[in-house]
């Protein structure tokens, strides 16, 4: 026999959730739509150079070889498939672009994740404009109203600033990525030890809370105030305030910093942000600016800031107004197939009953509380409920 057991990290969709998933897209492609965002659908298979950025291994990626025996990868990341296609295809720039499509990478054991996820997405590309920004934050807050009760907390950050601070500090890299690790990891006793060597240093003060610095901003700003921050590092601080307050001012949005967070991704160059509910640990909404992201496929750079939305957890939390119109049921015989294409154009909203008999059809409309109607001798509509 066939094996007829799904592969660990898949599913099938059906029924109700395939229902709400559907409409759930179809809002979204039509809020962009509005806004004048260009569709891209890139193809699911992607040679692995397009991924150089990435640990392959390390993402547990699927691979396979194409019959030039080139690598190729089921994609793990919709962004850079777009900066593939943008460098390969001469549009003209400045452009806002929008995806919706399967990403696929093989999630820890135990994990309770997917290894196939819907993901939505814009790519603001030719935009050095804060404005930007400022797009993909205000459509995380309409979204956020519109389909989760305004309950999306977004938190900032920045991709350079722990960078910034740590090249202050030394230039030992393997010294800074285990400081990194730990920040990422929220490993205080760890990083505690790892700065001790700097504890005469002036950013030595700073150091010693940095780890703690999340969580509603203007608190965050006043521990930063008193213990201060010079050069970049203040300008990128100063920056990710700015952002905050001007976010805290749209309608309903909670607005947080994590100063020691990872970045969404590693290509990121500029303001990160994350949409978070609570006790939901994995964001909604990510992204941020990356305006070195096209480097990699042309010699020109252009500046970009994009965001991704994961589409399946926002079809289990968002609250969507089901369709729950019944329609009536229309009895016919095959011979009567030219009649019937006749009748279901002038009253579209009946649907075709499938039963045997009329017996059966008839039973079929009580149990769905709807109405069953035939075909007389003259080809007219009467009722058979």
């Amino acid at each position: 026999m066939h094996k007829v057991n799904l592969p660990l990290g898949t599913r099938d969709e059906f029924g109700k959730r395939a229902q709400r998933k559907t409409q759930l897209i179809d809002l979204i492609e039509t809020e962009l739509q509005q806004r004048n965002y260009m569709k891209v659908t890139t193809p699911v298979l992607e040679y692995q150079e397009v991924f150089a950025d990435f640990d392959l291994k390390q993402m547990q990626t699927y691979q396979l070889l194409d019959n030039n025996n080139e690598t190729v990868v089921l994609r793990p990341d919709l962004t850079l498939p777009i900066a593939r296609f943008l460098s390969t295809n001469n549009l003209k720039l400045p452009q806002k672009f929008y995806y919706v499509g399967d990403r696929f990478k093989i999630a820890p054991p135990l994990s309770g994740r997917y290894n196939q996820q819907t993901q939505a997405g814009i790519e603001i590309v030719g935009y050095a404009s804060a404005k930007a920004e400022c797009e993909c934050l205000l459509l995380i807050n309409r979204l956020s109203r519109r389909l989760l009760q305004g309950k999306i907390q977004l938190e900032l950050g920045d991709a350079r600033f722990i960078d910034t601070i740590l090249n202050e500090l030394s230039s030992n890299q393997a010294l800074k990525q285990a400081i990194k690790a730990a920040l990422y990891q929220k490993n205080l006793p760890h990083y505690l030890q790892l700065i001790s060597r700097f504890i005469e240093q002036p950013m030595f003060k700073f150091l010693k809370i940095w780890p703690r610095l999340f969580g509603d901003y203007q608190e965050v700003q006043a521990q930063v105030l008193k213990v201060g921050l010079s050069g970049q590092a203040r300008e990128l601080f100063e920056k990710i305030m700015q952002f905050a307050d001007w976010t805290s001012q749209l309608p309903n949005q909670q607005v947080t910093v994590d100063l020691s967070s990872a970045p969404p991704q590693e290509y990121y160059t500029g303001l990160t942000f994350k949409g978070f509910m609570q006790d939901i640990s994995d964001y909604l909404f990510s992204g941020g600016r990356y305006d070195q992201l096209l480097q990699n496929f042309q010699s020109q750079p252009e500046p970009a800031v994009g965001m991704g939305i994961d589409i399946d957890r926002l079809v289990d939390e968002a609250v969507i107004s089901a369709n729950s119109h019944k329609h009536d049921l229309l009895f016919f015989e095959p011979a009567q197939l030219a009649l019937v294409s006749q009748i279901c154009e002038q009253y579209p909203e009946l649907e075709l009953s499938l039963s045997l008999d009329l017996r059966h059809a008839q039973r079929n409309a009580q149990s769905l509380g709807v109405k069953l109607y035939r075909l007389n001798a003259q080809g007219d509509l009467e009722d058979a409920t």
